[in-house]
């Protein structure tokens, strides 16, 4: 296990199969667990029916556990020998394994998919593995449900879909703004304090220990400090109840002051009694207050962009956790920008970051490995990633302060972490003072994080979370990266964002179908032929319904007669294009590449492509323009010619709204 992924916990490599009663079967099962952790293993190799496939410890432990109920559960059948299992075992296991008692006295509770397709497997996993095992293994023939699959066997058909929830707007957003903002303005002023705090104490461990000789110069600071109206460097305020004396001295940073003088510290019982009642004194008079960020420069808020100090004077312990809750934020923004999963974030190292110039142009990459699906500890990998994740990791970089090649983010646990940052945010008052959005409660994980970044990329050209933050063109850098290198994680997470792709465009074409059934047509030039479609599919599903009626909102017949029209669907930001014909596409034309596979979705003229769509949906888009340009024609800042060219387009952006509104029955 030396080259475990560091996502791999320290209790997962822990393997207890005592709790397996058929000591025969504890072999079994570590036979085949063994043999998924080394599939290219000479002995595992000489089984033919072996999965080739490694398989990580920590889906090894989760198959222990279900070894251990499915041999535990024969024992108590009165099965000695795995000889002895049929299929009837094999059903009743899993019928009663579909349903569970968590405590005595409290209801059923139905185990999910993916818990009941792990006892499936494992049952499985032994005729697979049947020639490598010494101790027992079933009779010879016998196959557990042979020839039916993992998900007939569970009973469910999506379970090979990602459910993974997308991150929620009304988190999301205040989320990114937030994260952003501690990022890009914060973070910098952060970093600096944090260099001096680790600077001020390495020097301090090559002083000396304070002694009476430092009796003159700690007097000296306390006039100077007196003189100056300065506070005392203040330490951790404790609760407990202490006269005022004790209390005055358990606030004090004595080490602070310790090197204001050249000592490390002040502990010695002969150095105190000189220094104390003047200390005392002056605390009655200055007070105190944190030694770092006392002149703390300006920075303007989030929500009317005012400038306030970025913080007020901050201990070792504030500052210590400001750094953790601003690394926080780093590591939503990094996760959320990249799509990044938990076991490739945790492989981030301090000093991964690269650049390279191509084309006059500076790209940045995230050096790292890939973990899931490769053997024991991955594969070196890189991400292709934007300049603003490139500068967010620098600056976790320096909060962090560790040498090259250590963890930089270390445990992720974003859950646990956002739950941190919203109570440090209200509890500080650094919220109120930066003028931050509250973030609502919610769930937030970096799963999360990845699926919303891949349906946004989906969705919408550009992406939606790069059209919230307004981050350059976040789809054409991540897309340079899938070209950089095809098998590498951002391979799999373009993979994700086409399987995406292809169930949003199924989507919008059933509502561009139920749309035009309800009487909203679509309009523009290519709506006659779009209409068409639609019509032939209705007449298809009018002739089904004799035969089969369906409801149509829950048939997958509909789905089926209108996946060829999806597969043509390229979405665009005020129109749909149904790229079913290169020859006709007015953009390939233009572009002179009129043997291209996809259409040129930048340089669209969708109010002249005779495959362009408008529907209700990109109405506010055409608004918009019209908006935009009225504003520009009515201005007297604008030159007259300026304006006599602006005139078509808004008239075609009005010509555009009519259509829609003509079409979807809205018209004035």
């Amino acid at each position: 296990m030396a080259d475990k992924a560091r996502s791999v916990r320290a209790y997962e490599l822990v393997w207890d199969f005592s709790a397996i009663i058929n000591t025969s079967w504890r072999v079994a099962a570590k036979e085949v667990l063994l043999a998924l952790l080394a599939p290219h293993h000479e002995s595992v190799m000489a089984c033919s029916l072996a999965l080739r496939k490694f398989r990580s410890p920590r889906t090894c432990r989760r198959f222990l556990n279900r070894f251990t109920e499915w041999f535990n559960w024969l024992t108590r059948e009165g099965v000695t020998s795995l000889e002895g299992v049929t299929q009837e075992h094999c059903d009743r296991f899993i019928d009663e394994q579909q349903w569970r008692l968590p405590e005595p006295g409290e209801p059923r509770q139905q185990v999910v998919p993916e818990t009941l397709a792990e006892s499936v497997r494992v049952v499985q996993l032994l005729t697979l593995y049947g020639e490598l095992l010494s101790t027992d293994s079933y009779r010879a023939g016998f196959v557990p449900w042979n020839g039916r699959s993992t998900l007939e066997i569970v009973g469910v058909k999506w379970l090979r879909g990602n459910r993974t929830p997308v991150a929620p707007d009304h988190i999301l957003q205040p989320l990114l703004a937030t994260c952003l903002y501690l990022v890009n303005e914060v973070g910098p002023h952060l970093a600096a304090v944090a260099e001096q705090m680790r600077a001020a104490a390495a020097e301090g461990k090559e002083l000396p220990y304070g002694n009476v000789t430092h009796v003159p110069a700690l007097r000296e600071a306390i006039r100077q400090m007196r003189a100056a109206g300065e506070p005392l460097p203040e330490g951790v305020v404790t609760k407990r109840r202490t006269s005022e004396e004790l209390g005055i001295l358990n606030r004090l940073a004595w080490h602070h002051l310790a090197h204001r003088v050249g000592a490390r510290d002040l502990s010695s019982a002969h150095l105190r009694p000189h220094i104390v009642p003047p200390l005392i004194k002056l605390a009655t008079t200055v007070g105190f207050a944190g030694p770092w960020a006392r002149q703390a420069p300006t920075i303007p808020r989030n929500d009317d962009s005012q400038p306030v100090p970025w913080t007020g004077p901050l201990t070792d312990n504030q500052v210590d956790s400001l750094i953790a809750n601003v690394l926080t934020a780093c590591l939503v923004v990094t996760c959320a920008l990249t799509g990044m999963r938990n076991s490739e974030l945790v492989e981030l190292n301090v000093g991964c970051r690269r650049t390279t110039q191509v084309a006059g142009r500076m790209r940045y990459r995230l050096a790292g490995r890939l973990i899931k699906g490769k053997g024991m500890g991955g594969v070196p990998d890189e991400w292709m990633v934007i300049e603003e994740v490139h500068r967010t990791v620098g600056l976790a970089e320096r909060l962090t302060g560790k040498p090259a090649g250590s963890a930089l983010y270390g445990e992720i646990a974003l859950s646990m972490r956002l739950k941190r940052l919203r109570q440090w945010l209200e509890e500080t008052g650094n919220r109120e003072r930066w003028g931050l959005p509250v973030i609502p409660n919610g769930p937030i994980s970096a799963r999360m994080l990845r699926r919303t970044l891949a349906l946004s990329i989906a969705e919408r050209p550009g992406g939606l979370l790069a059209a919230k933050i307004a981050l350059k063109h976040i789809s054409v850098a991540t897309t340079e990266g899938y070209a950089a290198r095809p098998g590498g994680s951002q391979r799999l997470f373009l993979a994700e964002a086409e399987e995406a792709e292809e169930e949003v465009h199924l989507r919008l074409t059933i509502e561009a179908f139920h749309e035009m059934k309800a009487g909203r047509q679509p309009a523009g030039p290519g709506a006659r032929s779009l209409i068409e479609a639609f019509q032939h599919v209705d007449a298809q599903l009018q002739e089904a319904a004799r035969h089969n009626p369906k409801v149509l909102q829950d048939d997958r017949h509909l789905e089926g007669l209108l996946s060829k029209q999806a597969k043509t669907l390229h979405v665009g930001p005020a129109n749909f294009c149904w790229f079913r014909d290169p020859s006709k596409a007015l953009c390939l034309k233009l572009a002179g590449t009129p043997d291209a596979t996809k259409p040129l979705i930048g340089m669209c003229d969708s109010a002249r492509c005779p495959q362009a769509t408008h529907h209700q949906r990109h109405r506010p888009v055409w608004i918009g323009q019209v908006t935009t340009i009225s504003a520009f024609v009515e201005s007297p800042r604008v030159a007259k010619g300026e304006k006599q060219r602006l005139l078509p387009e808004r008239d075609r952006a009005q010509r555009v709204v009519s259509e829609i509104d003509a079409a979807s029955g809205t018209a004035a």
